[in-house]
């Protein structure tokens, strides 16, 4: 049975892994976004949502890697079955409860960039090249998601 100190480490280095795999989602997604993918290449309207949209799923599918590596071996550690929980039927419950999270993340992405107005902080409207409303609507998305990942994984593998 876990404590409620073991359930706040166990948080905690969740929290640590996923900001890790967030941090790796964040620089894939800005490489393909800006350098692999740029709307640059293309100035038609279909590219730049191309280029969003594959640069946001390519950065998040980079960052469930790191992040199912990690889970295993860092965060969940008082399980009922270790063996079960990082079998291969457990990472295809892992990769589907993370393919839940580009579906509401690309959704999300999308209606708030599009919501969004243009965003200026201490006069600046980019960061590294992208427009603020971006790097924002991203960041609401990755809280969302964080929610949904760890409440399923905790409840259909890592028990």
């Amino acid at each position: 049975m876990q404590t409620g100190k073991d359930l706040f480490f166990e948080i905690c280095r969740f929290l640590l892994v996923g900001g890790t795999a967030t941090l790796v989602d964040y620089a894939v997604f800005y490489l393909f976004r800006q350098w692999l993918l740029s709307p640059a290449f293309f100035p038609a309207k279909a590219w730049d949502i191309f280029s969003l949209v594959s640069a946001t799923a390519i950065g998040f599918c980079v960052g469930l890697l790191v992040n199912w590596i990690l889970s295993v071996r860092f965060v969940f550690r008082a399980v009922k079955d270790k063996a079960e929980s990082s079998s291969k039927k457990s990472f295809f419950i892992f990769a589907v409860i993370g393919l839940i999270g580009p579906g509401i993340t690309e959704i999300g992405i999308v209606l708030l960039v599009h919501i969004f107005p243009q965003i200026t902080l201490f006069g600046i409207s980019s960061l590294f090249g992208l427009p603020w409303k971006e790097w924002f609507a991203k960041a609401i998305m990755t809280c969302i998601v964080l929610g949904w990942n760890y409440t399923g994984r905790k409840l259909l593998i890592f028990k």
